[in-house]
C-alpha cells in the first residue's frame, strides 16, 4: 500500500483550509500604538518619576528604546544617558538620565538633572523595518 497519496491529499486539504481561513493572523503594523504613563509630570531638581510604556496592537513583545530628546537635539545619540543596574552613566547628562533600560523595558525611571527645564522622554518601538511608533512624556523639572 502506497502511503504517499493519502499524505499528499491530507496536505492539500490542510493547505486549502489554511488559505481559505486567511492563513493565520492579520497583523497590521499601522495599528500599533505606543503611549507613556504619565504623559506629563512635574518633579523637583534631582527628583525622579517612574514611566510606563503601553504598547498595543503588537503580536510580539515590543523592542523599545528610550531616549531624552534634548540629548538628541544637542548632537548626542539620545541613549548615552540610559543605564541599568546600580551604576549610572559617566555622563555628561545635563538633561537627566533614564534608569532601568534593559532590552525592551516597559518601565523605567527618569532621574532629573540638578537644573530646571522641560525634558522630553521618548519610548520608541521599531514595529517593522520601515515603521517606527513612539510616544513622549513631558517632564518639567522645577526648583
Amino acid at each position: 500500500m502506497n502511503l504517499s497519496r493519502p499524505l499528499c491529499v491530507t496536505l492539500l486539504v490542510l493547505l486549502i483550509v489554511t488559505v481559505g481561513c486567511g492563513g493565520g493572523s492579520s497583523f497590521d503594523p499601522n495599528n500599533v500604538t505606543v503611549a507613556i504613563s504619565p504623559s506629563a509630570a512635574t518633579i523637583p531638581t534631582s527628583g525622579q518619576v517612574a514611566l510606563l510604556a503601553i504598547v498595543k496592537g503588537s503580536p510580539a513583545a515590543p523592542a523599545l528604546t528610550w531616549s531624552i530628546a534634548e540629548l538628541q537635539a544637542n548632537g548626542a545619540t539620545g541613549s548615552q544617558c540610559n543605564w541599568s543596574g546600580s551604576t549610572p552613566p559617566a555622563g555628561p547628562c545635563p538633561d537627566g538620565t533614564i534608569q532601568g533600560v534593559d532590552a525592551g523595558s516597559l518601565k523605567v525611571t527618569y532621574l532629573a538633572p540638578s537644573t530646571t527645564g522641560t525634558f522630553h522622554v521618548i519610548a520608541q518601538d521599531n514595529v517593522s523595518l520601515t515603521l517606527v511608533k513612539d510616544a513622549t512624556a513631558v517632564v518639567t523639572v522645577s526648583p
